[in-house]
């Protein structure tokens, strides 16, 4: 299973992710007013250090048009639309060679603003969908609150035959589990990676990269 650390800022925090063995490194835009949204200086730099790790540009509100501006200059080429985004926009970064997450915000009932639109979301393009836990409009990501296992199993099956990503609140140890079935492709983590909120931290990086990992690539002392 690859693991995403998403709300990387900084080199350092970037250089954990490459040594420890993440698969992705989540860089966002266009999260106004949230102290990991870069600037796109900040943006470009990072996403060129990327070497091992593949940089995925997370976005919620910036028009598609100015972020493929952005994008067009770096090599990113994987976009995660973390809002609320019509089809078209998914079309649009289509066209112009990226591959599309598109998340999907699932609440603890199993509501999904979004459901109506998920059939004209593959049509459209969308590579991959993200099932997160959503908690209202104001605050659908990061929030550390994991979706109950009954919903995200109802969601998989939901999207039969799509490539799956999971995040919201994932521990180590429910990564774990989720490993040995092979449910998701991938999950996608920010808070499990961090001490107290605070910057990724390489222990517990390195945590979340075993836990992702197969059995079988552990042998017994």
């Amino acid at each position: 299973m690859d693991l995403k650390i998403c709300g990387i800022t900084n080199r350092t925090e970037l250089d954990i992710l490459e040594e420890e063995g993440a698969r992705y490194a989540g860089l966002w835009t266009g999260i106004d007013g949230h102290p990991r949204n870069l600037n796109d200086a900040r943006f470009m730099e990072l996403a060129e250090s990327c070497q091992t790790v593949m940089p995925v540009a997370v976005c919620v509100k910036r028009p598609v048009r100015d972020l493929w501006s952005l994008l067009r200059m770096t090599n990113v080429r994987h976009v995660q639309l973390h809002g609320f985004n019509p089809p078209g926009d998914i079309a649009y970064l289509k066209d112009k060679g990226m591959t599309l997450i598109k998340t999907l915000h699932v609440d603890d009932h199993g509501g999904c603003p979004l459901e109506r639109l998920i059939d004209s979301y593959r049509d459209a393009g969308s590579d991959v969908f993200l099932i997160d836990r959503f908690g209202g409009r104001q605050a659908i990501g990061s929030s550390g609150v994991s979706l109950c296992s009954q919903q995200a199993d109802r969601w998989r099956e939901r999207l039969n035959g799509a490539r799956i990503w999971l995040a919201g609140g994932l521990t180590a140890t429910r990564i774990c589990e989720l490993a040995e079935d092979e449910r998701f492709e991938a999950v996608d983590v920010d808070s499990a990676a961090r001490l107290k909120g605070g910057a990724i931290h390489r222990k517990a990086a390195r945590l979340l990269v075993l836990a992702s990992s197969p059995s079988n690539l552990f042998q017994a002392a």
